[in-house]
């Protein structure tokens, strides 16, 4: 096709136009994504938050030298005037697909730097450094060992959603960032919340390309003074790929369940959080494990929940499937048989709360089980003919986060939106065993 000059020119123009568009739109995310040095900095609890976390961070280059400086005392990114240092950091490349690369992620290195031996319900202060890039200061609060109280914020399915999964440094996950902002807003007005218990499928995959954005994101949970949330990690479904393994190391937790993401987290005295891992085996192992963790705490704590992705009373999704019969045939009558408080369960996507359950029917003496999910994740709708969420329960189709208190009087949860509205409330006493 032979254009004139005058068509010439104006596809010239439209030329222009296009590619000024492109460039603009990654430039929206590209300063980002050009940074350097090290960052998202973030804190790991696993078994003992009172004596143990994992700092881990992403560098942009490959360094002999990656150190955790920390102290109980500011020491305002001064190196040399902090009295604690680990230098024995688990660090490698991050493992990148084609998809990753063609999305414009940079490289990145994990860095995981495991401390132990800490004091309970003190501050820590640290930075980290990589080569020659040093982080700013922030800090982070150890649980206490001896009170009978405890607070925690706890959700799950902070996604971007949609059938095929979409790139959050394309589209900005706003209903995530928003939750964060929540959850930093929730953390800052109640200071004795000791971490978030994530219930799994951070993103839309593992993979690098979904999880950096997601630490991006969880920036956004950090307070104004540099306060980091602390993470409980479980596994979901979407967490399949190694970027998971790399990224979200747990340390020296019990033998050989490291990589297995079950384990048992003390809060205080008086409490304790099973998290088991529905994408593995779930009989075998880790059923014997949950047996005798629940023979082990349940009574000697006033206060046992247990924690997991996939959900034995689903609210949304077929019942019936096996991916959900297959934890109510084998875990809720273990469940049943110790008297659990409280089962939190994620993936669906929408807000519930059962009603009681024993043994498959509602009875005032049996386990609430709550979820399924709204960190951010696009919301799916209740089945509202199903028995097991009609009153006393409740379903509903919103983001939100729960915040949950224990104490010797009571277990109180809320579930508050990206608004700040309470959408549902819930209290029990403890059980008379």
């Amino acid at each position: 096709m032979i254009l004139s000059n005058r068509q010439k020119k104006y596809s010239l123009i439209i030329v222009f136009l296009l590619a000024a568009g492109v460039s603009g739109a990654w430039a929206i995310y590209g300063a980002e994504i050009k940074d350097s040095g090290v960052k998202h900095l973030r804190v790991v609890f696993t078994e003992d938050p009172s004596s143990h976390a994992i700092v881990s961070w992403t560098s942009f280059s490959r360094t002999q030298e990656n150190i955790l400086y920390f102290d109980t005392v500011s020491r305002d990114a001064e190196l040399s005037r902090y009295n604690f240092e680990q230098k024995e950091v688990r660090s490698g490349k991050i493992t990148m697909t084609s998809m990753d690369k063609s999305e414009g992620v940079p490289e990145g290195f994990y860095n995981h730097a495991e401390i132990n031996k800490l004091e309970a319900g003190k501050k820590y202060y640290f930075v980290v450094k990589s080569g020659d890039s040093v982080s700013k200061e922030h800090y982070f609060i150890t649980g206490s060992r001896n009170s009978t109280s405890s607070k925690f914020l706890w959700g799950g399915d902070s996604r971007l959603g949609g059938e095929k999964p979409r790139y959050a440094g394309r589209t900005p996950h706003t209903d995530r960032q928003n939750m964060n902002k929540r959850m930093r807003i929730l953390f800052e007005s109640n200071p004795d919340i000791i971490a978030l218990f994530h219930g799994a499928d951070y993103g839309s995959t593992a993979n690098w390309r979904h999880l950096y954005w997601w630490f991006e994101d969880h920036q956004l949970t950090t307070t104004k003074d540099n306060r980091i949330l602390p993470l409980v990690i479980s596994k979901g479904n979407h967490d399949e790929a190694i970027g998971f393994l790399e990224n979200f190391w747990l340390g020296d937790i019990s033998s050989e369940n490291v990589n297995s993401y079950y384990y048992t987290t003390l809060l205080g005295e008086d409490a304790v959080i099973i998290t088991l891992n529905t994408e593995t085996i779930i009989g075998g192992k880790q059923k014997e494990w949950l047996i005798d963790e629940l023979e082990k705490y349940r009574h000697s704590k006033r206060w046992v929940l247990v924690n997991y992705h996939r959900p034995a009373y689903p609210a949304t999704k077929d019942f019936y499937d096996f991916t959900f019969a297959r934890v109510r045939q084998t875990w809720t009558p273990i469940f049943d048989k110790y008297l659990v408080d409280l089962a939190l369960e994620s993936d669906g996507h929408v807000l519930k709360r059962t009603v009681p359950i024993l043994e498959g029917k509602e009875n005032k003496d049996g386990i609430v089980y709550i979820g399924e999910g709204g960190l951010g994740v696009p919301q799916r709708k209740v089945d509202p003919t199903l028995w097991f969420i009609q009153p006393p329960g409740m379903g509903g189709s919103t983001n939100h986060v729960h915040l949950i208190s224990l104490t010797t009087e009571e277990l109180k949860l809320q579930a508050i939106d990206e608004n700040g509205k309470v959408v549902d409330e819930y209290s029990r006493q403890p059980r008379k065993l």
